[in-house]
């Protein structure tokens, strides 16, 4: 008979401050995607309903590389926003794929959103031989948990029209063939899908 193995239970100090620490962050993540009226949550739980998770990514606010905090609702021109993570393969195939596609021409309406951070998109971004997207990230940690918990994984795209509606969503790598047509919107040669 085996000797029972010793377990260590985490001491409830420890617990108590993971739990304040996780709660405390949901809980800001929450105030910064609202504003004085609660519009961007409404706007939030809206899309999300029509459209399905991660749709309400479109409320939230990002940080650009270049430091300029937007909503993506108001980007004022059609565009597609990919949110990946740097940890995430497929989202690295679907960029490389995006630069195969465009062959040379710049992306300015391909909002690369990475869970941790514009900077880390950067890399993902330049090795892909993606050019002109525009880079951006979650405007706080709690920002961060946000975005994590309105997509069901990453990469999720989603096309937005001039309006910032959201159009589609698509969860996961939809293939080259469904991509293809974005990079027309992506390249501003085309507005709608």
């Amino acid at each position: 008979m085996d000797a029972p193995r010793e377990t260590r239970a985490m001491p409830w100090r420890e617990a108590l401050v993971l739990a304040l620490a996780v709660g405390g962050g949901l809980w800001l993540g929450l105030r910064q995607s609202r504003g004085a009226d609660d519009a961007p949550a409404a706007d939030a739980r809206a899309a999300t309903m029509a459209f399905g998770p991660g749709a309400g990514v479109a409320a939230l606010s990002v940080r650009t590389a270049d430091g300029r905090v937007t909503p993506l609702a108001r980007l004022g021109e059609p565009a597609i926003v990919m949110v990946v993570s740097r940890t995430c393969s497929v989202c690295k195939e679907a960029l490389r794929d995006f630069g195969r596609l465009a062959a040379g021409r710049a992306l300015p309406r391909l909002w690369v959103v990475t869970l941790e951070g514009a900077d880390h998109g950067a890399a993902m971004v330049g090795a892909a031989d993606v050019r002109g997207a525009v880079l951006a990230g979650p405007v706080t940690p709690a920002a961060e948990a946000l975005f994590t918990l309105q997509v069901q994984g990453t990469p999720t795209f989603l096309a937005l029209d001039a309006g910032g509606r959201v159009q589609r969503v698509y969860p996961g790598y939809p293939g080259r063939e469904v991509m293809a047509p974005w990079v027309a919107i992506m390249a501003g040669e085309r507005d709608a899908l």
